[in-house]
C-alpha cells in the first residue's frame, strides 16, 4: 500500500516536478480548494486501514499578530489549502495551537494560549464544539493522543486530562509532574514527560506512567528536560533536550521496566511500526543530521535521499502509508523566521522527495487523515 502512494503521487507531478526541487524551498501555495476528500467518510470495518492525507498545525506567532492555522495536504489531489478552520468557520483558530487528532469524525486541536480544545468536522472541519479551559483543573493544552474512544491531553499546568469522544467532555484528570510535554502510549499505560521547562534552567528529570484503567500515575526518573514519549503501541523512546548547551538533547529507548538506554543524540523524533525517525538539529550546529533507527536490529542509516530543510520545525510519519512529513520555518538572512510561512518536505518511506508545500507560520505539529487505523 504504501507504494501505491509514490506512484500516485508522482503520476501528478509528471507535468509540474518542479515542484519538487530542492532548489524552490518556498513554493507559492496551491491555488486549488481541495473538495471533501472523502463524499462517503465513515470507517468501514471489513476494509483495510486507509490515509487520505496530511495536517499541519501552524501556531502562529503571538508577538507578530499571527493566530493560528490548519494546512491540509489531501493525497488524491496532491494539493494544499490554507487557513482550512478560519475558511470554514468564519473566526481565528486562536493563538498558539500546539498539538491536533484526527479520530473518529472529528479533529482535536489544542490551542494552547487561547486555553481551548476545538472540536471540528473531520471532513468538513466546522466546529461542532468549543472547550474552555478556564476553570478546568487542566489548562494550557501541549499534546494529545487517542485510543478506546478517549482522547488524553497533556496540561501544561501539570495535568493529564482525559476527553470522552461520545461526550466530547473532559471526565477525567490526573496530576502529574511540572509542565507535561508530549505524550505517547504504550499498551495500557500514557507516558508523559515532566519538562518543567516554565522554570528555567531547572528542567525536569521525571516521567509520569499513568495506567489508563485506573487513571492513576506513578513517577519514574529520567534525562535532563524530558519533552517527548514517542511509541508505536509496543515500543517506547523518550527525547531528553537536556539544558541547550554542554548537556546535549539524546533520545533513549525505554525497557519495560522503564529503564532508558541511549541511542543518540537528537533534537526531534518520530516513530512507526519498525523504525524510530530522528533529526539532530542543535542550536549552531554547522549542519543537521537524518537519521532512521531499525527498532529491531538497533542499526542506523541515513533517513533522507536529499538535504533535507532549513529549520526543522517537526518531524511525523504517516503510519500506513509511511510518508515522512518534515516541518520547517523559512531562513531570513540565514536566520529562521518566525513571523513568515514555512514549508513541508513530503518523502517517501525510502527518503525520497515527493512534494514541497506551503504551510502557515509555525509549523510546530503535523498528522495524518488516516481511518480504520487501530
Amino acid at each position: 500500500m504504501r507504494k501505491n502512494l509514490l506512484y500516485a503521487l508522482c503520476c501528478v507531478f509528471t507535468l509540474g516536478i518542479s515542484a519538487c526541487s530542492n532548489d524552490d524551498p518556498n513554493p507559492d501555495p496551491d491555488p486549488d480548494p481541495i473538495p471533501n476528500p472523502n463524499p462517503n467518510p465513515t470507517p468501514e470495518p471489513d476494509k483495510d486501514p486507509e490515509s487520505l492525507g496530511l495536517f499541519v498545525l501552524n501556531q502562529g506567532n503571538m508577538g507578530y499578530a499571527i493566530e493560528g492555522s490548519l494546512t491540509c495536504f489531501d493525497y488524491a489531489t496532491a494539493s494544499a489549502q490554507q487557513n482550512l478552520f478560519q475558511t470554514a468557520n468564519d473566526r481565528s483558530l486562536g493563538n498558539t495551537p500546539q498539538t491536533a487528532v484526527a479520530y473518529g469524525s472529528h479533529i482535536y486541536i489544542g490551542v494552547y494560549e487561547s486555553n481551548t480544545i476545538e472540536i471540528i468536522n473531520r471532513w468538513t472541519f466546522e466546529e461542532q464544539k468549543q472547550i474552555s479551559l478556564a476553570d478546568a483543573e487542566g489548562q494550557s493544552p501541549r499534546s494529545m493522543v487517542a485510543k478506546d474512544g478517549m482522547v488524553y491531553i497533556s496540561m501544561f499546568n501539570g495535568y493529564v486530562s482525559r476527553l470522552d469522544t461520545l461526550t466530547l467532555e473532559i471526565d477525567k484528570n490526573v496530576k502529574v509532574g511540572p509542565n507535561p510535554d508530549i505524550i505517547a502510549i504504550r499498551g495500557n499505560y500514557l507516558y508523559a514527560p515532566n519538562s518543567n521547562g516554565m522554570d528555567f534552567p531547572n528542567y525536569g528529570t521525571t516521567a509520569s506512567k499513568i495506567d489508563l484503567s485506573s487513571f492513576t500515575a506513578t513517577t519514574f526518573t529520567v534525562g535532563l528536560n524530558p519533552t517527548q514519549f514517542a511509541s508505536n503501541g509496543t515500543d517506547l523512546f523518550l527525547l531528553c533536550k537536556g539544558n541547550y548547551g554542554d548537556v546535549a538533547s539524546k533520545v533513549y529507548r525505554v525497557g519495560d521496566d522503564d529503564s532508558l538506554a541511549e541511542i543518540a543524540e537528537a533534537t526531534f523524533i518520530a516513530i512507526d511500526d519498525d523504525d524510530l525517525y530522528y533529526i539532530n538539529a542543535p542550536w549552531g550546529a554547522p549542519s543537521i543530521a537524518y537519521k532512521k533507527y531499525d527498532i529491531e536490529d538497533a542499526s542506523t542509516e541515513d533517513m533522507l535521499a536529499d538535504g533535507g530543510v532549513e529549520s526543522p520545525a517537526w518531524i511525523a510519519v504517516d503510519p500506513i502509508e509511511g510518508t515522512i512529513v518534515i516541518t520547517s520555518y523559512s531562513m531570513d538572512n540565514g536566520w529562521a523566521s518566525y513571523g513568515t510561512d514555512g514549508y513541508a518536505k513530503i518523502y517517501d518511506e525510502d527518503g525520497n522527495l515527493i512534494k514541497q508545500i506551503s504551510v502557515g507560520v509555525g509549523p510546530v505539529w503535523a498528522f495524518f487523515n488516516t481511518y480504520n487505523l487501530d
